[in-house]
């Protein structure tokens, strides 16, 4: 008797100790399987746009210096010295004009000149006499005066059967040819100066007004149309204040900034795109924008203040980081945080009061359907 109750004892021990057991384990278990469990949580990327307001715009290569050249008096073409492409120096000799009509005219108004001069001579000479009246005197002093003018005016139109270079720069296209006829003012050759190059494109309205002397300095980024897509910068030179007919947009020109990059053959009529930053053109700082719901206000118990955090996704260890973040203004139901972020970085912007800094995660895909 006394040993069957023995082993009824042994037994009950037993089964104590396995219903103890398993219970320990399945705990084990279950502790184990959720620190293997990865959260999935939803995220928003920081774009790069919401810090820095970028606008791109088509523009047009133009030369910063350019003439159409023209004789001041008409005649017949009887040197022209240069053909398009061809660089020039300020002050060379272009073309010419026959001068023979010219130097005739010279030779005559100098002749007139000379006899008005004789004439002046002999009447100031009589005037000291008493010998002639003084209206008589201003008449040839008066013709005297005329005579000088017209001898300048003919060696000015001799002068001007010369045409010379007026800066620095290459023939971009000739109009005449030798021997030809033409007219005084019309286009004989048009000149640029192509190693100094503006930039110019149009804005809209809404974008004209910020454009403001006190932020001249700032300089564009333009980007060449023309492989290898070479990035130069470009400093204000003017814009017009009356909008083109045809898009109601306004002109901005730029001096394209070379510094020293002369590797490129540039020239007038090339293609490319300006890229404005508004917020360094109006003067203002654009702020990273999140939802409303990202943001989870923390008590620091140090300095016994809330602080305001977001939680930062990061990939490679598919962790979670609490970031303090400034806020900024509210802006519906979104608010503006003005220091914490960096573009690309992720942050969970929903259910940001159910995550702790040691859970693991991962980014929330929907299924497609759902």
């Amino acid at each position: 008797m006394t040993h069957q109750r023995n082993k009824l004892c042994v037994l009950s021990i037993l089964l104590a100790t396995t219903v103890i057991l398993t219970a320990c384990s399945d705990q084990k278990d279950q502790e184990s399987m959720t620190q293997n469990v990865i959260q999935p949580v939803k995220l928003m990327t920081i774009d790069s746009s919401q810090v820095v307001n970028i606008r791109r715009f088509p523009a047009e290569l133009k030369a910063s210096e350019e003439a159409n050249l023209a004789f001041r008096v008409g005649g017949q073409l009887t040197s022209i010295n240069v053909v398009a492409g061809q660089r020039v120096k300020k002050g060379e000799l272009l073309a010419a004009l026959d001068p023979k009509d010219y130097k005739l005219k010279v030779e005559l108004a100098k002749a007139n000149q000379q006899l008005a001069q004789v004439q002046f001579n002999r009447i100031q000479t009589m005037l000291k006499r008493n010998a002639t009246s003084k209206s008589q005197f201003d008449e040839i002093k008066a013709n005297l005066a005329q005579a000088n003018n017209a001898l300048e005016t003919a060696k000015n139109q001799l002068s001007y059967t010369k045409l010379y270079a007026p800066f620095d720069g290459v023939i971009s296209s000739t109009s005449t040819k030798n021997f030809q006829y033409v007219n005084a003012t019309q286009t004989i050759l048009h000149i640029q100066n192509i190693d100094n190059l503006d930039v110019q494109f149009q804005v809209p309205e809404n974008l004209v007004t910020g454009i403001k002397s006190t932020r001249t300095g700032y300089q564009p980024t333009v980007i060449l149309d023309t492989p290898p897509h070479t990035v130069f910068k470009g400093a204000y030179k003017e814009h017009k204040t009356q909008p083109d007919t045809s898009t109601m947009a306004y002109d901005v020109t730029l001096h394209l900034l070379r510094n020293g990059n002369n590797s490129q053959t540039l020239l007038p009529g090339m293609t490319a795109n300006v890229e404005l930053d508004l917020n360094k053109l109006n003067g203002t700082v654009s702020h990273i924008v999140v939802p409303v719901e990202a943001v989870l206000r923390h008590e620091n118990t140090q300095t016994g203040n809330a602080d305001s955090i977001v939680w930062v996704y990061h990939q490679d260890k598919q962790s979670l980081e609490a970031r303090k973040v400034t806020l900024g203004k509210l802006q519906g139901n979104k608010i503006e945080i003005t220091s914490g972020l960096k573009p690309k970085e992720q942050i969970v912007v929903a259910g940001v009061n159910d995550l702790t800094p040691d859970m693991k995660v991962r980014p929330l895909v929907r299924e497609r359907g759902l």
